[in-house]
């Protein structure tokens, strides 16, 4: 009985030819993975030839059997070999802008204790492919790999992923190993330095009170008894004094002011993909003047083609990611449904409206009826060439600009 108890169970075997079948089916597909269209076409004429021989007996069609499988027996000896890298991107420029060069640094690291085969480094931009040679590597050795970039239009690209090859010269067997995953590439518009921008500016340093009262802000409205809870920072000592109990300020709102930015994506109002370009270029330096200024900025453009992008309202936490968010901009075919002036802490003091030699010039129709008229509104046309010029009336500055020269002179010469 205690010989009978000490026997392996039996179950064991059954696992392990399981495991082993499965890893067989595995080496297998990544086998055939590795066959390229031309090897899948070379391996079906071997297998018609067979079929052909059995019945006709000719010395032809084995010839061509043999040469088949004896070209895709070459081609797989010849890309065997260790092919596990690491691979390391480095841009000396995180973003570009439009015109601008960068060189794209490429690190690869043989991490095991074998020596790398030599093979070939693909990496992807965008709709392109870059391909260069890789040596051998001895185990813990790198190999570096520079690319100029230069960004010739604005836009978000992939780059990457970054793949290594190996296979025989005849292109039959290919065995493809993924290195490094794709990252965002952002071509940033050109921008220019601004002068500040003056409208608007004294609203939104004072702000305007609003309606009720709140615990915190900075225009003083009343005193109330302590209540439990209430900051002792706010307690006002000397009404304490003289009421013999606690007294605690209260405060008006105070209405934070902000500037409105909106750039008319509709295509019928450019001439042409130039002049849309141009818009986007006032768009975005006077965006990022906003916000170097510190001004409070909802900046509004068309809805992108990517649902993961930003929506019609950019980020503008920082000049970074707004013109991130700018260099996914594309113009669509319809307006926009309504503008988000919900927020009733905050009033527009400035708005800005940036379209084409083709839009409407009237600020109604890129803000619509519920447009805040008592805010200043300038309103800039690109114009591609075309003279500039300027006309100011009460509360409305209507420009035309040819180029993203003409931006700077026109604030510092606005009224």
């Amino acid at each position: 009985m205690t010989a009978f108890a000490r026997q392996p169970a039996p179950e064991t075997r059954p696992a392990s030819s399981a495991e082993s079948r499965q890893g067989i089916r595995a080496q297998t597909a990544d086998l055939w993975q590795s066959v390229t269209a031309l090897g899948r076409a070379m391996a079906l004429a071997a297998l018609v030839c067979a079929l052909a021989f059995v019945p006709t007996g000719w010395r032809e069609l084995l010839a061509g059997v043999l040469l088949g499988v004896g070209m895709l027996l070459l081609g797989l000896l010849m890309s065997l070999g260790n092919l596990s890298c690491s691979a390391e991107t480095s841009l000396d420029q995180g973003h570009l802008e439009v015109g601008g060069q960068a060189e794209l640094v490429l690190i690869l690291t043989n991490p095991g204790n074998r020596s790398t085969r030599r093979g070939r480094i693909g990496l992807t931009l965008g709709q392109a492919a870059v391909m260069a040679p890789l040596p051998a590597l001895a185990p813990g050795q790198n190999h570096q790999i520079r690319l100029k970039l230069e960004a010739r239009s604005r836009g978000v690209i992939d780059l990457g992923p970054v793949t290594m090859e190996a296979g025989d010269p005849l292109g039959l067997i290919r065995r493809r190993r993924i290195l490094a995953g794709a990252r965002k590439l952002y071509i940033h518009p050109r921008t220019v330095a601004l002068p500040p921008l003056e409208a608007g500016l004294e609203r939104d340093l004072e702000g305007d009170p609003g309606p009720g009262i709140v615990d915190d802000d900075l225009e003083f409205h009343a005193l109330r008894p302590y209540a439990p809870g209430d900051d002792m920072k706010r307690v006002h000592w000397l009404s304490t004094a003289r009421a013999g109990t606690l007294m605690v300020r209260q405060y008006e709102p105070t209405l934070r002011t902000r500037t409105e930015l909106i750039l008319d994506g509709q295509v019928a109002s450019y001439r042409n993909a130039d002049e849309f370009e141009l818009a986007v270029e006032i768009y975005a330096s006077l965006g990022c003047q906003c916000l170097l200024d510190g001004r409070r900025l909802q900046a509004l453009a068309p809805e992108p083609d990517d649902s993961d992008a930003h929506g019609t309202t950019l980020p503008t936490e920082d000049p970074r990611s707004f013109l991130d968010a700018c260099s996914a901009i594309h113009p669509r075919q319809g307006g926009y449904d309504s503008l988000d002036r919900t927020d009733a802490s905050e009033r527009t003091s400035l708005t800005i409206l940036v379209t084409g030699s083709m839009g409407d010039r009237q600020p109604s129709a890129l803000m619509g009826e519920s447009a805040q008229s008592a805010s200043p509104v300038m309103l800039l046309a690109a114009d591609l060439d075309a003279h500039p010029s300027l006309q100011a009336q009460p509360g409305l500055v209507n420009a035309v600009l040819g180029s993203i020269r003409d931006l700077p002179i026109l604030l510092e010469n606005q009224p």
